[in-house]
């Protein structure tokens, strides 16, 4: 049972596996990650060949489906994006999250990946905002000199921190994702700022705090059971597979880190 199995632990990782595979998920249109995410629990929660009896407890990650690229698994002109949602500013949640899934994708490399930053840093003044984001972004700086990483980003940050966290930082981000979340437009200003320091704009629609709420723990609760009840999600990071040449997407899926309360 999993409330037996999970017992023991004071952490486990979910993935969704290749969410590309599932017609149904892919083909709503779903207003921003979380949702995303919680339809994807929804599913496997109510799909009879993933149950509980079924799924390996004793892993990390524990895979809710395959996540197998098919034909393009050895394929070499693959780009990977992962993106990190993080609810605090820890150190070793994005590092470890990236060596998940570099490990668990059986990737080499990912091409990049952008940082979602806590919703607590609006309360922040600049310089505790450029300490917290340092303490996240140098560990991940590490891994950009080690090849594992080729660029770095950041998501929803505005000009004047964005510019402080290029001026503080080794390896400067190299990409801005920017949310049009009741906004269609960019601001002049970061538009120009990002091309004279070659930083690419990219639009999302997620809201600018990440939040998985009570609809997406009671999901959880029916693929898992009352042994999610003692945890609650640490961070979430979305990775998304493209095949370069083609722009055909391979892989599109989610890691949940869920910690003991």
């Amino acid at each position: 049972m999993p409330a037996q199995k999970l017992a023991d632990r004071n952490a486990f990782t979910i993935d969704t596996g290749n969410l590309s595979k599932h017609i149904e998920l892919m083909l709503k249109r779903h207003v921003n990650s979380s949702s995303e995410l919680t339809a994807a629990f929804a599913k496997f929660a109510k799909d009879r060949d993933v149950n509980q009896n079924q799924l390996d407890f004793s892993s990390e990650p524990i895979a809710l489906s395959s996540g197998d690229l098919g034909e393009f698994s050895k394929s070499s002109d693959i780009k990977t994006t992962l993106k990190l949602f993080l609810p605090t500013f820890s150190p070793e949640y994005a590092a470890t999250a990236v060596r998940m899934a570099l490990e668990h994708l059986e990737l080499s490399s990912l091409f990049q990946v952008i940082l979602q930053f806590p919703e607590a840093q609006d309360e922040m003044d600049d310089p505790t905002w450029l300490a917290a984001v340092l303490g996240v972004w140098q560990p991940l700086e590490k891994l950009v000199d080690a090849g594992k990483i080729l660029y770095l980003g950041v998501s929803d940050i505005d000009l004047d921190r964005l510019r402080m966290l290029c001026e503080a930082a080794n390896e400067p981000p190299k990409i801005e994702h920017y949310s049009i979340d009741g906004c269609c437009t960019v601001p002049q200003e970061l538009v120009e700022y990002a091309k004279a320091h070659d930083i690419q704009i990219l639009t999302h629609p997620d809201s600018r705090s990440f939040e998985l709420g009570d609809e997406f723990m009671a999901e959880g609760q029916k693929l898992l059971g009352d042994a999610l009840l003692p945890f609650g999600p640490a961070w979430v990071a979305r990775y998304t597979i493209w095949l370069n040449s083609r722009s055909v997407m391979a892989s599109k899926g989610y890691l949940v880190h869920f910690e003991r309360k």
